[in-house]
């Protein structure tokens, strides 16, 4: 089965799993996205090199997609279900605003379709993506969330299954429910390799802020 084929599959899963018609519509533009650079990084594999998994491919769509960019998204903002609702929409508002996904370790108690739900109503409108990608948590060393991931140029494609023997790529992190503004100026400010992103995400942040 060829890549973009697997990729499709695992979409019509996802919307088959998640039934009703509004949660339908709610994911298909992820997807959608996804499925298009599934089939892009497929075409552009290079021969004999350790190429990722159809479905990682996929799932590194979803995070390309969700960020509404030409690559992966330079920011990455970790969270769970867990944290306190008005926190967590503050959260989604921002990451809204600069283009940032929410990732996710997993799927909750109750499934696809009870996960999706908890997210469409934590969201409370912001149009912010949502990845649930236990790699990118596994990759980056993210045990405590909320936290903020600053990689710039983005996240490469897995070239191990599953990322398990990847090096994580230059970025900096920082945790705590601190906000997005206060973490990207923390990273502006003394982060290694995060400061320029940092600050342009800081720049649209403000912007998007401003009344």
């Amino acid at each position: 089965m060829s890549p973009e084929a697997a990729a499709r599959d695992l979409a019509a899963e996802v919307l088959r799993k998640a039934g009703d018609d509004d949660l339908g519509a709610w994911t298909r533009s992820i997807l959608d996205r996804a499925l298009e650079r599934a089939g892009e990084a497929a075409r552009q594999t290079v021969p004999g090199s350790a190429a990722p998994l159809p479905a990682e491919r996929h799932a590194t769509g979803i995070v390309a997609g969700a960020a509404g960019r030409d690559g992966t998204a330079e920011v990455l903002i970790f969270t769970s279900l867990s944290a306190p609702a008005e926190s967590w929409r503050q959260w989604a508002r921002d990451a809204a605003r600069t283009g940032s996904p929410l990732v996710l370790r997993g799927v909750g108690v109750g499934g696809l379709p009870a996960t999706a739900n908890r997210i469409r109503e934590r969201l409370g409108g912001a149009e912010a993506g949502v990845a649930i990608d236990p790699r990118l948590f596994r990759l980056f060393g993210v045990e405590r969330v909320p936290a903020v991931v600053v990689v710039p140029g983005g996240v490469p494609p897995c070239r191990s299954r599953g990322c398990a023997d990847d090096a994580a790529p230059p970025h900096d992190r920082i945790a705590g429910n601190i906000g997005l503004i206060a973490a990207l100026e923390a990273i502006a400010d003394e982060g290694a390799v995060g400061r320029d992103v940092a600050r342009r995400q800081l720049e649209r942040l403000r912007k998007e802020r401003q009344p």
